[in-house]
């Protein structure tokens, strides 16, 4: 078991090491180059659009060959992402042509992330333990140590961020190659009937799933729009990324125990909860000059939101479906997370120029709340049901 979530932890790092630059430093990039905030914003939504359906593609593939393995999508996709950045490397010039690049890059990185979920489901669903909340808390400092790495590598040039990249899809691809699972496609469950069919089975779920999509929306906005964000309420990014990153490492590592104690459905109200108060710090912070310090601590709530929200969404779609629908119940939490991108990346800069910093964090502020109120619907709902 050791060995075994050795190996995953390093693919978990290894991926989430080179997310880094599409999730939290586009933006910075792209600004960087003279592009405006709300194209920068139309330019990411449309690599989650092309997300959206490049996932569910790949799985539609392994379902009519099944040498599209999880092996074989992993490598591809690293290798794909590695040779687009190499050509986003000799397209600098051109701003439109180096912008649908590094969305492309986007696009195919956001594909990866249930592929790798589904190793470690794979494995466990198999007998062959590993302890996931350990590697997904290894990713997470993985993703700390890459912001400041990139923090500093983009006061220098773009092309050495790029180049760290693409060092790291290389990486990346050999992991995988070694340790991913090859002799099964990426559905493994029963025939249980279609996606669409999720929402007249689980009604309760699919509530909680808009919950999910709604409170991600604004956590994604202050994700990517990070650079605009600190020029009004202080801190250095790079700064607030790491301190968010690191403090997911203790509290993911002890999920699997914190959840023996309070029910995932507890856990899902309070972690979204705060959310609120995270959010709320960033939106005192931007009115009134609170300082670096309401920034550093709006990251380190980080802790008891994201890093609990995700691994308990996570359990709880898999106890919330029948076994023969786990994958789609899995593949529509993960598209809610998609949609949320979309959304956000759309409107986000559109709504920082129109509005400013300051009242689009008020109505992130409003979206967490009304997204706290119908997860805690869903789950309430769910509750009762499964009584």
């Amino acid at each position: 078991m050791k060995l075994r979530t050795f190996k995953f932890s390093c693919m978990q790092g290894c991926y989430w090491f080179g997310a880094c630059l599409v999730y939290s430093y586009a933006e910075r990039i792209l600004l960087s180059y003279g592009m405006r905030t709300g194209t920068i914003g139309v330019v990411i939504a449309l690599a989650y659009l092309s997300a959206m359906a490049l996932q569910p593609a790949l799985a539609a593939a392994a379902d009519r060959e099944r040498r599209v393995t999880l092996r074989s999508a992993i490598a591809v996709c690293a290798l794909l992402a590695a040779g687009l950045s190499a050509a986003a490397l000799l397209s600098t010039g051109s701003l439109a042509v180096f912008a649908v690049l590094l969305g492309a890059i986007t696009s195919v990185t956001l594909a990866v992330q249930p592929l790798l979920n589904a190793v470690g489901f794979h494995y466990m669903n198999h007998g062959q333990p590993l302890d996931y909340s350990f590697a997904r808390g290894v990713a997470s400092v993985a993703y700390a140590v890459s912001s400041l790495l990139l923090g500093v590598l983009l006061n220098r040039s773009t092309d050495a961020a790029l180049w760290l990249f693409i060092a790291v899809q290389i990486g990346l691809f050999g992991i995988a190659m070694a340790f991913a699972p090859h002799r099964s496609g990426l559905q493994t469950e029963k025939a249980g009937g279609s996606l669409l069919g999720i929402f007249k089975r689980y009604p309760a779920f699919v509530l909680f799933c808009i919950g999910d999509f709604i409170v991600t929306v604004p956590h994604t906005f202050l994700n990517a729009y990070l650079t605009s964000i600190t020029e009004v309420t202080g801190g250095d990014m790079s700064i607030m990324i790491a301190i968010a990153a690191v403090v997911e490492f203790p509290a993911m590592m002890a999920y699997s125990h914190i959840r023996k104690r309070i029910p995932d459905r507890v856990l899902l109200v309070i972690s979204a909860s705060v959310y609120l108060v995270k959010t709320g710090l960033l939106l005192l912070a931007a009115v009134v000059p609170l300082g670096a310090w309401a920034v550093y601590a709006s990251a380190g709530l980080q802790m008891l939101c994201y890093a609990i929200f995700v691994p308990a969404a996570s359990y709880y779609a898999n106890d919330s479906v029948s076994e023969t629908d786990r994958v789609k119940g899995q593949m529509l939490l993960t598209e809610a997370g998609l949609m949320a991108g979309v959304v956000s990346m759309l409107l986000g800069g559109i709504s920082i120029e129109a509005l400013g910093v300051g009242r689009t964090l008020a109505v992130c502020e409003v979206l967490v709340a009304l997204g706290v109120l119908i997860v805690w619907l869903g789950v309430h709902k769910g509750r009762e049901k499964s009584a």
